[in-house]
């Protein structure tokens, strides 16, 4: 684990070291254990090593080739290297490390880029070949290490966080406002877009080429929900339990102490229990809130009590909040997930006992767990038997119907149901976000702004992600969507850079592609029973953890944000709106967001739109005017 930086340029001019060191050192979070550097013609690379295999210094990064002439640096953990080096070892490769950055090396050396294809792993790598005059850049397969690039003024520049990127651009880049509207609907900048004009993401799955001629990007993996298993549940539940079982032991390896993230979830819970098997005992950390309704740790404390576990729980209160000015920083562009602050400091009391942890992420986006999965299938049945003039006709009167207090709750159930999903079309069910849709933009944003966007449409990139998904129904397509969008470009990042901001290792068993290639394949009903989510896996989850566990509503991992928002931040919050250089950047209209903010605080609920705003607000303030700083409390601003 590690992260990653450097410079090619196409062009025979010398590699500019001090902007090269520039964006390593801004990384050392990311591996305080080594830092590398190597330069040659053409190509600069530079790593921070966060040692987890083979704590040696011969594993230490860059990492060449015998004759010097292949070089890379390397992000992440390939989880079936002992695999492959056997395979390598058999056609006569001879290894001088135990790790797995070698075999990554000795596997180009052998197959080209097609070794990608045999990683099993979470990995961003930049590969120089010298004797093809070429610089790969690659992305694993659903995008769980960032790599961002910038490719200008014949160089490209490329770094694992983007504020590291910008240091080693020759000159600062501009806000992109399309970029900003995105981040208003999406409440993230998603796909290959980032914040700043010119600065993109290698998209997941993807290797990026680059040599004298340019730069052409391929795909080398995409989960397919096409080639169904007609399995029924028994033999389904079998498969899955060799594919979970291996998805986890091979994340155990490590060279440094191992625990795991425990919510008292499915997921997790499923987790720990396969972690448990092979080693004994786990250690365990959950977050645990004052506000009970949100408050998973009794289950937590459950799950830990029926595995043996060494269990550890964080508070996460309303002054925990104070330390967003620091995760500003390190996200290093606009990012309004507010389980940021949850997962950050759960990473930060994590570090202290463990340097890798494993964590549930996955089995909701591959077994259908969401609300949102549940009525996406059920509209898409609803619209199956009712005609769509009945349906048109039914919304009216149904919302009329949801807002009635006297009725009774399954009633107002249908009627939402109704007026929410039966009149909308598949596409737009997907809209899942927390963020602005068309009629919000309206009211919300400056009228400068919002005529300069010239038309630019936010929702153009869920909708290319729905029409381009190869599902046979609805569910599957809301899936494959899912995995390619809202996985990557949120879970994803907020589980990495809070993770390793606090130099920890976070690793997924539920998105081995192994497993989601297997969960693709799944006949609907495994997913979706009635009204019941990801079947398969809660029958599962019950041969291990205890069924009060598995069958309990969800969740989610969240904060009382709104409430918050209504007491301790209000504050900071109205202190950054009354500030005239809010006004004046032109994107938002300050008169709409305080009276946003005045109704919320009379009992409506904006509080992820106030959230967002907040945090664009303080990226501003720190990227742009520079004068907010990643040790200033959030309090301290009011």
């Amino acid at each position: 684990m590690c992260g990653i930086a450097g410079i090619y340029r196409r062009s025979d001019q010398p590699i500019p070291a001090p902007r090269l060191l520039a964006m390593r050192d801004d990384q050392s979070h990311r591996g305080p254990d080594a830092a590398g550097l190597h330069i040659a013609a053409r190509i600069g690379l530079a790593s921070n090593r966060l040692a987890i295999l083979d704590l040696t210094e011969a594993a230490n990064q860059p990492m060449l080739s015998d004759d010097r002439g292949i070089a890379l640096v390397f992000n992440g953990e390939i989880y079936n290297f002992q695999d492959v080096r056997r395979d390598l070892e058999a056609k006569g490769r001879r290894f001088r490390t135990r790790g797995d950055t070698e075999v990554i090396l000795r596997g180009y050396e052998e197959w080209g880029a097609d070794v990608f294809s045999r990683l099993n792993g979470m990995f961003a790598v930049a590969l120089w070949d010298g004797p093809r005059e070429r610089l790969l850049l690659v992305r694993d397969r659903v995008g769980k290490k960032p790599l961002y690039y910038a490719d200008a003024g014949g160089e490209v520049v490329f770094a694992s966080e983007i504020r590291a990127l910008v240091k080693g651009l020759p000159s600062s880049p501009e806000v992109d406002p399309e970029a900003v509207d995105l981040y208003m609907a999406y409440h993230c900048v998603p796909g290959d877009r980032s914040i700043y004009r010119g600065v993109s993401k290698v998209p997941p799955g993807s290797i990026l080429s680059c040599d004298r001629d340019g730069a052409r990007l391929r795909r080398f993996w995409r989960v397919s929900y096409q080639g169904k298993q007609p399995l029924r549940q028994p033999e389904a539940l079998e498969q899955l339990d060799a594919l979970l079982a291996d998805a986890t032991r091979i994340r155990m390896i490590s060279d440094v102490p191992v625990g795991a993230f425990l919510s008292g979830g499915v997921d997790s819970s499923t987790v720990v229990a396969l972690m448990s098997r092979q080693r004994q005992p786990v250690r365990t950390f959950t977050v645990t809130l004052p506000d009970p309704t949100m408050n998973e740790a009794p289950f937590a404390r459950t799950v830990s009590a029926a595995l043996g576990t060494e269990h550890e729980e964080v508070v996460v209160e309303a002054s925990s909040a104070s330390v967003l000015p620091a995760l500003v920083w390190h996200f290093g562009e606009p990012f309004a997930d507010s389980s940021a602050v949850p997962t950050y400091h759960l990473s930060a009391a994590a570090r202290q006992r463990v340097t890798v942890v494993l964590n549930g992420d996955g089995g909701d986006e591959g077994f259908a767990g969401y609300e949102w999965h549940r009525s996406i299938h059920m509209a898409s049945l609803y619209r199956g038997v009712c005609p769509k003039v009945l349906r048109q006709a039914i919304a009216g009167p149904a919302r009329w119907v949801a807002g009635l207090r006297p009725a009774p709750e399954m009633l107002r159930s249908a009627a939402r149901f109704a007026s929410r999903w039966g009149s909308r079309d598949s596409l737009q069910a997907f809209w899942i976000w927390p963020g602005l849709e068309p009629g919000g933009r309206q009211e919300l944003y400056a009228r400068p702004f919002l005529h300069s966007l010239n038309g630019h449409d936010p929702r153009r990139y869920a909708r290319t992600a729905w029409s381009e998904a190869d599902g046979g129904d609805d569910l599957d397509r809301a899936l494959q969507a899912g995995i390619e969008t809202y996985l990557p470009d949120d879970l994803l990042v907020k589980m990495d850079i809070a993770s390793m901001a606090h130099s920890l290792e976070a690793r997924s068993p539920l998105l081995d592609h192994r497993v989601l290639e297997f969960a693709a394949r799944l006949p609907t009903p495994l997913k979706i029973r009635g009204m019941e989510t990801k079947p398969l896996l809660k029958a599962y989850a019950e041969r291990l953890v205890p069924a009060s566990v598995v069958y309990r509503s969800k969740q989610g991992f969240s904060i009382p944000l709104s409430d918050w928002l209504r007491g301790p931040l209000r504050r900071p919050l109205e202190s950054l709106l009354r500030d005239p250089r809010f006004a004046a950047r032109g994107f938002l209209d300050p008169k709409a967001v305080q009276a946003c903010l005045n109704r919320h605080l009379s009992g409506e609920d904006f509080g992820p739109l106030l959230w967002a705003v907040l945090w664009l607000e303080l990226w501003f303030r720190m990227f742009v005017d520079g004068d907010l700083h990643r040790g200033d409390s959030l309090y301290d601003l009011a």
